[in-house]
């Protein structure tokens, strides 16, 4: 884009004559371009960042002051696309730089492709401010997160006013949603997330819709147990939808998820189950709209089931053709996850992704055909789950149990008359520090006896025996010289990050 010739037109209280922002009448309808960016005077950006500081900033011209802004946003992008950020950072592009002083402030109003990201914290930013930055972004294609300050929250004792604070930011986005290309909110409660029958409006570009929060509290005040009768979130492009529960269950009942031809990736999250006079949400539903996106489009490739207690988990007797590339399940009852794998019908997942923050029974979910299985967290049994399962990789993360006596349960209750049993030959542990290299290497030599006893009984078998023959480990526990040596001997591919000292082998 030639920011030569942009132009920036100021709303009104948009400029100031004075650092303390006192705005004349002539100013608030000038245009301003970028050869003369000192005209314009911008209001704070960012409360977070507090006051303005005096710097000696006034040797820098304005065209170097852009040249250095261009290459700052050169580095927040990859292949023209935003790179995912920390929405809690104070040292976010531009408005860190724009706080800085007026100057800087300036020459950055002045390029509209620098305003195309917009993060609204409903505890530091000021209304008036989200005018500003959707103003700034001129007509171009935007994305826009809406937060809270989790620094704020955590001292919180009180209910406060997310809600009004929330649906008064949404009011304003409305109006320019049709050029919207990301809409996140990320907040506390599910009350004050928008509710999604209230989005009766026509995004053409919209690519992902985020709507999440961190509990469970009931309904958005707006929400009547009435479907409306004219009813149409018109959003052809949705490529990865991310949905509280209760949002959720209002898109089934308004069939509006099986609609979308582009989805890509679906997460619903945050249902604390319980009756409702709105409705329930059942696994039923949750099964039956994948079934359906995959038979009539064969683009959605991942679903994430996060933090719900369904209302009900009977599913049809004849199951589902759930035929996605990966399936993720985080803090979900374990009857649930049994009953999931015991419905489907189709070929399993590429991937399987199971995480709980407590330690359930990993005992009768049968993960069978999957080549990549990740276990996340604490899980009891998880040796016995491990052996029943047909895949390729095994990756283990931020698991307490993963230890010694698992990883000797592991080879110690392999199924001699299996020829294949196990035939993963890929190990990934990350962040795991309770176990030692000298199980591992156990382990290694075990699996070796066991491929040489499968040829050696059959020669002439075509089923595939693998060996281990990736080992990677990050965050994992201290390991000797001589262990690398031995791991390096045994394995044609194999990394060890220490978590302790940060050291590589």
């Amino acid at each position: 884009m030639n920011t030569q010739g942009s132009v920036v037109h100021a709303p009104a209280g948009f400029l100031s004559s004075s650092s303390k922002g006192q705005t004349s009448h002539d100013e608030k309808h000038r245009f301003v371009g970028v050869r003369d960016p000192r005209k314009i005077r911008i209001l704070q950006f960012h409360p977070d960042l507090g006051h303005p500081r005096r710097t000696n900033n006034r040797v820098l011209p304005p065209e170097l002051l852009l040249l250095i802004f261009e290459h700052v946003y050169a580095d927040n992008m990859l292949n023209e696309e935003w790179i995912p950020c920390n929405s809690q950072s104070r040292t976010q592009f531009p408005f860190a730089p724009a706080a800085v002083c007026q100057a800087w402030r300036d020459v950055l109003a002045s390029v509209p492709r620098f305003w195309t990201r917009i993060i609204i914290n409903l505890d530091t930013t000021k209304l008036s401010h989200v005018d500003i930055y959707l103003h700034l972004s001129r007509n171009l294609v935007f994305e826009i997160i809406v937060t809270r300050d989790q620094r704020i929250v955590s001292q919180s004792r009180t209910n406060d006013d997310e809600g009004a604070r929330a649906a008064a930011v949404m009011a304003r986005i409305i109006p320019h949603l049709r050029r919207c290309k990301s809409l996140c909110f990320q907040l506390v409660r599910s009350s004050s997330l928008p509710a999604l029958r209230h989005l009766n409006i026509c995004a053409p570009l919209l690519e992902r819709l985020k709507l999440q929060c961190g509990i469970d509290d009931g309904e958005h005040p707006l929400v009547s147990s009435e479907v409306p009768e004219q009813w149409r979130f018109d959003a052809p492009a949705l490529r990865y939808l991310f949905l509280n529960g209760r949002n959720f269950r209002d898109a089934c009942a308004l069939h509006w998820v099986e609609l979308l031809a582009s989805l890509e990736d679906l997460c619903v999250s945050r249902y604390s189950g319980g009756k409702h006079p709105t409705g329930e949400l059942h696994l039923h539903d949750v099964l039956l709209v994948v079934d359906r996106l995959h038979r009539r489009f064969e683009r959605l490739q991942m679903l994430t089931l996060q933090d719900i207690s369904f209302d009900g988990t009977l599913v049809q007797q004849d199951g589902y053709d759930i035929q996605i590339e990966a399936m993720s399940m985080q803090s979900i009852d374990f009857s649930t996850v049994r009953t999931i794998f015991a419905s489907k019908n189709g070929p399993a997942p590429h991937l399987v992704h199971i995480k709980h923050e407590l330690a359930p029974s990993l005992y009768h979910i049968r993960l069978t055909q999957a080549d990549t299985l990740v276990l996340e967290g604490p899980f009891m049994r998880m040796a016995e789950a491990i052996n029943i399962w047909d895949g390729n990789c095994l990756s283990i993360k931020n698991s307490s149990t993963f230890n010694d006596r698992t990883i000797r349960d592991i080879y110690r209750s392999w199924n001699p008359d299996k020829l294949t049993s196990p035939s993963w030959s890929r190990l990934y542990i990350e962040n795991c520090t309770e176990f030692s290299a000298d199980a591992l290497l156990e382990l290694i030599d075990a699996r070796g006896v066991a491929v040489q006893r499968a040829r050696d009984r059959d020669p002439t078998s075509q089923a595939p025996i693998n060996s281990l023959r990736g080992l990677k480990v990050h965050g994992g526990p201290p390991i000797s010289p001589k262990d690398t040596e031995a791991f390096k001997e045994k394995l044609p591919q194999m990394e060890w990050h220490e978590a302790a000292t940060g050291t590589r082998h």
